[in-house]
């Protein structure tokens, strides 16, 4: 099982990203009136592989992008 939530982010308000350097995942963000938005913009294949195979992979992915929205809210307060 593979848990987001636990994971350290790096974030950059200059680049509007976080970053996961343990699993090299890169988390977007757009800012939409207010708020701002994290897409999923690169995961390594093997680790996209791996979750795909999973029950409930789409969710996972999910929570990756939440978890890092959530420490880019914590670093950056709108």
């Amino acid at each position: 099982m593979i848990d987001a939530t636990s994971w350290q982010w790096v974030c950059n308000k200059a680049e509007m990203i976080c970053r996961n350097l343990e699993n090299n995942i890169d988390v977007k963000f757009e800012k939409i009136g207010e708020t701002y938005n994290g897409k999923l913009d690169s995961m390594p294949l093997r680790l996209f592989g791996e979750i795909s195979k999973l029950k409930h992979g789409e969710r996972i992915i999910e929570k990756i992008v939440r978890s890092a929205e959530e420490e880019f809210y914590k670093t950056y307060p709108v």
